[in-house]
């Protein structure tokens, strides 16, 4: 595997367990990455990867949560809850990833039910609207007016907003314009491998990409291009790690060393230390792009490591 520098890896784990290597082999193998790798590969496969149904959560969701739907400017949101009811005031959203060309996959959903379970708390996931048919022009004020339907009401405390890959990009950003007008700022943000610089300008993201068995250079970028149609990949409105990182709360960013977005995080935490913004990262030996959904030792870690931030 490429050497990337250690950094400040997390050490509960020395090696990487036998049944990640299993999965990291099985994806390298069945080249899992395709989609990602060539973007001629994504427009041939857009139509499968952007299947309206998986915008409906499933029926295992279904039948272990309090699922509660909302239409809000044309598209579908997702709210869950236990299925007795919070025991817990907070409200999570959670801005799924995809590289915006992709709907949520099955480890979303799980994911999403997993935090009810153990924040007892109310997690909603609004289906913002795909590239290339929609832009940052369009998923922007989507996910604006998801933030505002459903976490507006509630105590600055009881707000947390997290995003896996893009996701963790809109989430970033978020925060950002809502410091911008004034408005407080979500409790927590937690960013689960972002992809925060839309250009996949950093040479590691190269370097790296050859073990990423999810994630390819060249079709991330063509998809950025997509969400930001002809505005300049480095405008702060486009990749959030060039904006202000001042005054936006407690955030938090989990990465493994075999994602091909590692760059774009250790970025965010020299950036945001720069400035005096108080971030934690946290770097899993290993793993590769968004582990810690998966059910892999490793994932189970890292969502217990996730778990005391968001409970902090």
């Amino acid at each position: 595997m490429t050497d990337i520098g250690s950094g400040e890896i997390d050490s509960s784990r020395t090696r990487v367990s036998a049944r990640a290597r299993g999965v990291i082999a099985w994806k390298l193998r069945r080249r899992t990455s395709a989609f990602y790798d060539d973007p001629a590969t994504m427009r041939a496969l857009l139509a499968e990867h952007q299947d309206p149904s998986g915008t409906r959560p499933p029926w295992w969701i279904r039948a272990t949560t309090r699922v509660r739907h909302t239409a809000l400017d044309g598209h579908d949101c997702w709210t869950l809850q236990p299925p007795r009811g919070p025991r817990s005031e907070v409200h999570v959203l959670h801005l799924h990833g995809g590289g915006f060309v992709e709907q949520p996959g099955a480890h979303h959903w799980n994911f999403a039910r997993w935090l009810v379970a153990r924040l007892g708390a109310t997690v909603t996931l609004p289906m913002y609207p795909l590239a290339p048919a929609a832009d940052h022009r369009d998923i922007w004020p989507f996910t604006e007016h998801s933030y505002e339907r459903f976490l507006a009401g509630h105590r600055a405390e009881d707000r947390i907003v997290l995003g896996d890959s893009c996701g963790g990009g809109l989430a970033l950003a978020l925060a950002q314009r809502l410091r911008d007008r004034g408005e407080p700022v979500p409790s927590r943000i937690g960013l689960l491998s972002p992809w925060l610089d839309l250009a996949v300008g950093d040479a590691m993201s190269v370097r790296i990409a050859p073990d990423d068995p999810v994630l390819g250079v060249d079709g991330l970028r063509q998809a950025g291009r997509w969400y930001a149609a002809g505005t300049a990949l480095d405008d702060p409105e486009i990749s959030p790690v060039d904006a202000d990182l001042r005054g936006l709360g407690r955030i938090a960013a989990f990465v493994g060393t075999r994602d091909l977005l590692l760059a774009d995080a250790r970025r965010l935490r020299r950036d945001a230390e720069r400035v005096g913004q108080e971030i934690e990262l946290r770097q899993y030996r290993g793993m590769y792009h968004n582990w810690i959904m998966h059910p892999l030792p490793e994932g189970r870690v890292a969502r217990g490591h996730l778990l005391d931030f968001l409970r902090r």
